[in-house]
């Protein structure tokens, strides 16, 4: 009889591709998966047993009636193993493990360093929360594995990983689903058209630079244009009034909303670049964003921030430009570059495929996830 595994998250949607199409789906060949997450949907999808929650509509709500909700659900499942998503559920967690459960945190991020820099919480309080969370942390590595998602080893001990209860699973890219969006010969491909996916703006993301970006090298003569697949953050306005620069490009951008995986990354076969606007601070810096490995997957050359973690990736496998993603001239130079100079061009696409062979695919951390739930519950 299959293991019973419970994930459960009061932020994370049904759909979000690495808690449900990358972790669910391949653990659910394997294992019965429960997912409960904040979705319209409930019922059986791709194997996974899918509880769908209401989206809270603000923080407050999130914080003392959502979690509990979703709390309650997991436990009604009885699970051998649970796998919580969020800091806010790191109680919950510890609860289970105190009651005999087998628990894993997966830490997406630098959670403290992410507390300190909210702007919604007062300041007088965010120094006492990011403490409480480092203190509820430290003494949960105790009882709870943790899976922190990390760009290497160096970062680990902000986590306080204990020897053998943590392992680090990468949010590397599906490439086995990545390859249905390939495009074999990009270079060939009609139009300058630039592919982004994710959030539009919000607290580490902002497109105004590149809307800026655009402009510089309309002005210079050359059109290039933007498909943007993504949603508003909760807590910015949802037009570019404050933008003087908008009303000049916005014939050259196209949003499409928050799209399925499957659609969004169709749109992306017409395009020759991809675009990453994440741009977190380098004193939190832990890990790489999805999108970056989603791109390398499906080998679109792509302009991205020009952190450590990143320019590191880089060094080995050139398969794009870092830059400053505050500064809209690198931004449009990055673009003409990877436009018009097509060996440069051909040598970024050469450089993903080998990286998603050798070293950036899920494959290789699936194995490493299902290996994990099989040692934990021997224990």
């Amino acid at each position: 009889m299959k293991l019973k595994v419970c994930h459960f998250s009061s932020v994370h949607n049904i759909a979000d591709t690495r808690v449900f199409y990358r972790e669910s789906v391949s653990l659910a060949l394997h294992f019965q998966i429960t997912l409960i997450a904040i979705g319209n949907f409930s019922g059986n999808k791709n194997g996974v047993n899918i509880i769908g929650i209401e989206k809270p509509i603000n923080h407050l709500q999130r914080a003392f009636k959502t979690i509990f909700k979703v709390f309650a659900l997991a436990i009604k499942q009885d699970a051998d193993i649970y796998h919580i998503h969020d800091a806010e559920m790191l109680p919950f967690g510890l609860i289970l493990a105190v009651l005999g459960k087998k628990v894993i945190y997966d830490i997406h991020e630098n959670t403290k360093q992410d507390i300190l820099l909210k702007p919604w919480i007062p300041v007088k309080r965010k120094v006492f929360f990011a403490n409480l969370y480092d203190q509820l942390l430290k003494f949960s590595s105790n009882f709870i594995h943790y899976i922190p998602v990390v760009a290497n080893d160096d970062f680990l001990p902000i986590f306080h990983v204990k020897d053998n209860q943590f392992t680090v699973i990468q949010n590397f890219a599906d490439t086995a689903q990545m390859n249905n969006y390939k495009v074999l010969d990009r270079s060939i491909l009609q139009g300058n058209h630039i592919f982004y996916i994710g959030m539009i703006k919000d607290m580490y993301y902002d497109i105004n630079q590149l809307i800026d970006a655009l402009l510089i090298l309309k002005n210079s003569g050359k059109i290039y244009y933007l498909h943007c697949v993504g949603y508003f953050g909760s807590r910015t306005d949802k037009g570019f009034e404050s933008n003087p620069n908008y009303d000049a490009v916005k014939n050259q951008i196209h949003f499409y909303g928050f799209l399925d995986i499957d659609t969004a990354y169709k749109i992306s076969m017409q395009c020759k670049i991809g675009i990453c606007l994440k741009n977190q601070p380098e004193s939190m810096l832990v890990s790489h964003e999805r999108k970056f490995f989603e791109y390398i997957s499906i080998a679109l050359p792509s302009v991205f921030c020009n952190s450590k973690i990143y320019t590191e990736v880089v060094k080995k496998y050139p398969i794009g430009i870092a830059v400053n993603l505050n500064n809209a001239n690198e931004i449009a130079e990055a673009i003409e570059k990877l436009f018009t100079n097509k060996e440069f061009y051909n040598n970024c696409i050469n450089a993903c495929e080998k990286a998603a062979n050798e070293e950036f695919n899920w494959q290789s951390q699936s194995l490493k996830l299902e290996n994990l739930y099989k040692k934990i519950t021997k224990e």
